[in-house]
């Protein structure tokens, strides 16, 4: 078999890489071109999105993978949800994207509830009530009557924005549009009682199109700096949850999947969607997935706080790596402090530290003082909420998972997969961590025929990738440390 080569561009909340991939003989090989930072912009108190200095970075690296790889077939995008451009009729932007951490949307929702009672919004949406969420972020500008409606013809979620400004075509993708609480998963179609209720014109919404569309070719102009033609722009599952899910290698059906980064994502992939009180009680949300499946999961703040706490460390003179943070923690005695990490007062803080430090003080805990005191403090919360949507979980779908795959960069972390393991008290299997970027190539792959479906993309990734298999260690002692974590937390969903 003749070598097929795929670019996938992964936009995540902190960097950005294109990843060329390598099919041939049933493997895929993957190489990282070119890496860039990206961080939001504080601009008189609003937080954006530097979206001209990304597209800037992703062409500088399209430059170098074409350089490289002149025969690379197809560019798929993917990036975070929820975030969103505004584009006028003539092409320009409508005001700069806001990151979803701004403060603009505090005490949205209570505001929201007023005009539709949350029961409603997730009976039509069955999506995970979050301040981040698109129609909250949309609401708080309907607010502040903003101008911006005015000139805005069509609204773009980020990895369509970026697909504008490479091929000049205005689509949306089915993943991607699902995060944004205004699609309807069982009509299929964003959510006219929603948009009218809120005020949202319903004309911004763009066309929904299946993952694996061809949104079109590159920019003539783009093609002629990269000296190439007739390069297809694919829509895999842009959100880069979606493609962690398609880069899974789960066999059967009784697995579960942590897509483990800035956020973990924890859930199963399911034909249809879950929407009912016991999934709304637990807050889970229904995303769409490629081939229209769903994936039935919940936000968990993730290794958020892990990389908050280094960052502020090393701002202080201390640039920990995160080998060094893991070892810190490993040195501390366990279960000695608790927190919910999904509490609200994680989501953009100050100071990360001090908030660990306040939500032990409030909660009639002694005080974490040491790095790998802090560390292992948020690494154990973890686990126990992770181990509290896994009940859930399972309580809700009414069966045993039996094992959990946890993928991405957050799969590298092996004290939190162990930990994960012996609370959960089954195997926990981690890898690929660049299940993101595989998953995004190979929807490109079966679209350009290159791989027959699914199937066949999971046992090539699962031939591809490295894992590493956990087995469940001191469960009964993690177990009655689970009970006193619930005592100490309870009152957070």
């Amino acid at each position: 078999m003749e070598e097929r080569k795929f670019l996938a561009i992964d936009l995540g909340a902190e960097s950005g890489r294109l990843i060329v991939g390598i099919l041939r003989d049933g493997r895929l090989a993957i190489e990282e071109v070119h890496r860039f930072i990206n961080r939001p912009v504080d601009i008189l108190g609003r937080l954006y999105w530097n979206v001209t200095q990304m597209f800037q970075d992703i062409k500088d690296g399209l430059v170098k993978a074409f350089s490289k790889y002149k025969d690379i077939e197809s560019i798929g995008i993917d990036t975070w949800g929820v975030d969103f451009g505004l584009v006028t009729k003539e092409g320009y932007f409508a005001g700069i994207p806001v990151c979803y951490r701004d403060h603009r949307t505090d005490g949205i929702l209570e505001k929201a509830f007023e005009v539709m009672p949350k029961e409603r919004i997730y009976e039509l949406t069955g999506i995970q009530i979050m301040q981040i969420n698109t129609l909250f972020q949309l609401y708080s500008m309907v607010l502040e009557n903003s101008s911006l409606f005015n000139s805005t013809y069509k609204l773009l979620f980020m990895p369509d924005l970026f697909n504008f400004m490479l091929t000049g075509e205005i689509k949306t993708e089915f993943s991607i549009a699902t995060t944004s609480q205004i699609y309807n998963p069982i009509k299929d179609g964003w959510e006219e009682e929603i948009l009218r209720k809120f005020s949202i014109p319903k004309d911004i919404m763009p066309e929904v199109v299946p993952p694996g569309t061809v949104i079109g070719k590159l920019y003539k102009g783009i093609e002629e700096d990269l000296g190439v033609k007739n390069i297809h722009v694919i829509a895999p599952c842009e959100h880069d949850t979606g493609c962690a899910v398609v880069g899974v290698p789960g066999e059967g059906d009784d697995w579960a999947y942590i897509s483990s980064g800035t956020w973990s994502l924890m859930g199963v992939e399911l034909k249809s969607p879950i929407i009912n009180n016991d999934s709304l009680r637990a807050n889970f949300t229904n995303e769409g997935g490629y081939n229209k499946t769903f994936r039935f999961l919940k936000n968990i703040m993730g290794l958020w706080l892990l990389q908050r706490v280094k960052r502020e460390w090393a701002k202080e003179g201390e640039d920990l790596s995160y080998t060094e943070i893991t070892r810190l923690a490993e040195e501390e005695k366990p279960f000695k402090y608790f927190i919910n990490p999904d509490d609200v007062s994680f989501l953009n803080p100050t100071s990360m530290v001090k908030e660990i430090q306040d939500y032990c003080k409030k909660t009639g805990q002694k005080v974490p003082e040491k790095k790998g005191e802090i560390v292992r403090c948020i690494l154990e919360s973890l686990a126990f909420r992770y181990k509290d949507v896994f009940t859930d979980l399972e309580r809700i779908l009414n069966k045993k998972i039996k094992v959990l795959h946890i993928v991405g960069g957050g799969s590298q972390n092996q004290l939190l997969s162990q930990f994960t393991a012996d609370v959960l008290g089954i195997p926990v299997i981690t890898g690929p961590k660049e299940a993101t970027a595989l998953g995004n190539i190979v929807v490109q792959a079966i679209t350009k025929g290159v791989v027959k479906d699914i199937i066949e993309a999971r046992k090539i990734i699962r031939d591809s990738s490295e894992m590493k298999v956990y087995q469940p260690q001191n469960t009964e002692e993690w177990l009655r440390n689970y009970e006193k974590y619930k005592e100490i937390t309870q009152g957070v969903d």
